[in-house]
C-alpha cells in the first residue's frame, strides 16, 4: 500500500530518472573521458580482464569504475545511455541516504531539506548528470556517514570498502572517515575493525600497482606529472587563495552566510553539530594538503566531499532556528547555490567547467560544430583544439571512430576550434585568434561559446 510519506523521495527519485534520461547522449565529458570512458574500453576491448591499466592512461587509482563500465556495456550493450543509466543507482542510494540522514541530523525539519541543499550544490549537480566516479565516491561518504551515526558495523565496512576501490581520494575520504569516528566519538577498538577490509583491499592494491610499475600516484614521465609539481611558497599561497575561492565558488558564499547567520545570531549549537562540525574540519585537513602542495591538483571535485560535509553541518543548525527564520535562511542557501550554475567567467580566467550545470549547452553547440565541419569536409587532424576535446572520438561518444581533434598548433593548424569551455588556450593564444583568424562559423548558446578559426592567408 502506498504511504503518504513516499510521496517526497518518489518525486526525487523520478527526477533523478527523468534528468538521468535527458542528458543520455552527452558524450563523456572533462576527466570522465580519462577515468570514465578511457578505463572502460580497455577493459571492454580485453575481454574483461581485470589487470592494470596501461601506463598511459594509468593515473594510479583502481580500476573498479571503469571495470564497472565495462561491465554494463557487455551485458547491456556499449552506449551512451547505458553509461548514464549505469550512475543511477548510485544517484538513487544517495537520495535515500539524504533522507536518512536528514532524519538523524534534524528531524524536527522536512525531510527533503537536506536532499534538495546537496543537489542544489553545482558540483554535486554537474557531477550527477555525468558519468562519473565521483557519484559513487559520494554514494559511499555519505554511506560511511549514516553507517557512524546510526551504528552500522556491516554497511560501515562496505563504505570503506566502496571508498577504497573508487580511487585514491576515496582511500583518503576512508581516513577521514575513521579520524572523524576516533576524534568525534572515541570508539572502542572493535568498533573500529569495520575499517579493516577495506583499508587492507586498498594496501593490497597500491602494493600490487607499485610491484607492477614501480610508482603510485604517479611518475616522471605521466601526462599528470606536472600537475604534480611541488608547488614553491609563492604557489602555496597561491593554492590556498583557491582553496578559499572554491569554498565560496558557484553559489557557496550564500551557504557559508546562512551558516554565518544561524551562528552569531542563535548559537545553540547541539552534540551533532559538534561532531558534524569535526567532520567538516577533519576533511579539510586531510584533502585540502594535496591542493596546497602540488601545482594543478584544485579541481572543485576533489573538495566535494568537504562540501558535503559543510551542507550537513548547516543542517544541524538550520534545525534549532524557528520555522519562520529556517525559512528564509535555507532558502538563500539553496538559491544562493542554484545561482552558482550561472556564474561564468571571463575568458581569461580558469573556469572548472565540470563543476557547474552551466556547462550544458557545449554537448549541443559540439554537436553542431561535428555536423558541420562534416558537411564542409574540414578534416579533424588539420584543426587544433584543447583539453577537453583532444583524441579520438570514440573516447567521447563511444563510436568506432579513431580520428579526432589534434592538439593545438597555432603555427601549423588550418583550423582551429575554440571554446570558453577550454581552459588551456592562453590569453596570449585568445586574442591571437579573434585578432588575426577569420571566423569560419560560430555557436553560442547560454554563456558557452564555439568558434571555428581558419588560418588566415
Amino acid at each position: 500500500m502506498w504511504r503518504a510519506e513516499n510521496t517526497v523521495p518518489a518525486i526525487f527519485f523520478g527526477a533523478a530518472c527523468l534528468i538521468t534520461w535527458w542528458v543520455r547522449d552527452h558524450v563523456f565529458f572533462w576527466d570522465t573521458i580519462q577515468l570514465g570512458a578511457k578505463h572502460a574500453l580497455f577493459y571492454y576491448e580485453n575481454g574483461l580482464n581485470l589487470s592494470l591499466l596501461p601506463a598511459e592512461i594509468d593515473s594510479g587509482h583502481p580500476p573498479l569504475f571503469g571495470y564497472y563500465l565495462a561491465l554494463c556495456w557487455t551485458l547491456f550493450g556499449k552506449t551512451l545511455p547505458v553509461s548514464h543509466l549505469a550512475m543511477l543507482p548510485f544517484l538513487l542510494g544517495i537520495i535515500i541516504l539524504a533522507f536518512r540522514l536528514n532524519t538523524i541530523i534534524a528531524a524536527t525539519i522536512p525531510v527533503w531539506l537536506l536532499c534538495l541543499l546537496l543537489f542544489a550544490d553545482p558540483v554535486l549537480a554537474a557531477q550527477a548528470i555525468l558519468v562519473s566516479p565521483d557519484i559513487p565516491l559520494v554514494f559511499f561518504f555519505l554511506l560511511g556517514i549514516f553507517s557512524i551515526l546510526r551504528h552500522r558495523p556491516i554497511w560501515l565496512s562496505i563504505a570503506i570498502i566502496g571508498l577504497g576501490l573508487i580511487s585514491m581520494r576515496g582511500m583518503m575520504c576512508g581516513f577521514v572517515l575513521f579520524s572523524w569516528e576516533i576524534i568525534a566519538f572515541r570508539p572502542q577498538l572493535r568498533t573500529l575493525l569495520p575499517y579493516l577490509p577495506g583499508g587492507l583491499l586498498a594496501l593490497l592494491f597500491l602494493g600490487w600497482h607499485y610491484w607492477q610499475t614501480g610508482w603510485i600516484g604517479y611518475h616522471a614521465d605521466s601526462p599528470w606529472a606536472p600537475s604534480f609539481e611541488r608547488s614553491d611558497a609563492t604557489g602555496f599561497f597561491r593554492n590556498a587563495a583557491i582553496l578559499v575561492w572554491r569554498m565560496l565558488d558557484f553559489g557557496r558564499i550564500f551557504l557559508w552566510l546562512s551558516l554565518a547567520i544561524i551562528w552569531y545570531t542563535w548559537k545553540n549549537i547541539q552534540p551533532l553539530s559538534r561532531q558534524l562540525g569535526w567532520l567538516f574540519l577533519i576533511a579539510v585537513l586531510i584533502l585540502s594538503p594535496s591542493l596546497l602542495l602540488h601545482k594543478a591538483l584544485s579541481a572543485h571535485r576533489y573538495l566535494l566531499p568537504v562540501f558535503l560535509s559543510l551542507s550537513l553541518l548547516f543542517l544541524s543548525f538550520l534545525s534549532t532556528v524557528s520555522r519562520q527564520k529556517m525559512t528564509w535562511i535555507y532558502g538563500l542557501a539553496v538559491v544562493g547555490l542554484l545561482s552558482g550554475n550561472f556564474w561564468i567567467y571571463p575568458t581569461h580566467i580558469a573556469q572548472g567547467w565540470d563543476a557547474s550545470l552551466a556547462h550544458l549547452p557545449y554537448y549541443g553547440l559540439r554537436r553542431e560544430a561535428l555536423q558541420y565541419m562534416a558537411q564542409h569536409q574540414i578534416p579533424l587532424t588539420d584543426t587544433g583544439t584543447a583539453f577537453p576535446e583532444i583524441g579520438a572520438l570514440k573516447f567521447r561518444d563511444l563510436s568506432a571512430r579513431e580520428e579526432g581533434l589534434k592538439e593545438k598548433d597555432l603555427a601549423t593548424d588550418r583550423y582551429i576550434l575554440w571554446s570558453n569551455v577550454m581552459n588551456d588556450f592562453s590569453d596570449a593564444e585568445t586574442r591571437q585568434l579573434r585578432e588575426r583568424w577569420p571566423v569560419l562559423q560560430q555557436w553560442q548558446s547560454g554563456g558557452i561559446s564555439l568558434i571555428l578559426y581558419q588560418r588566415p592567408l
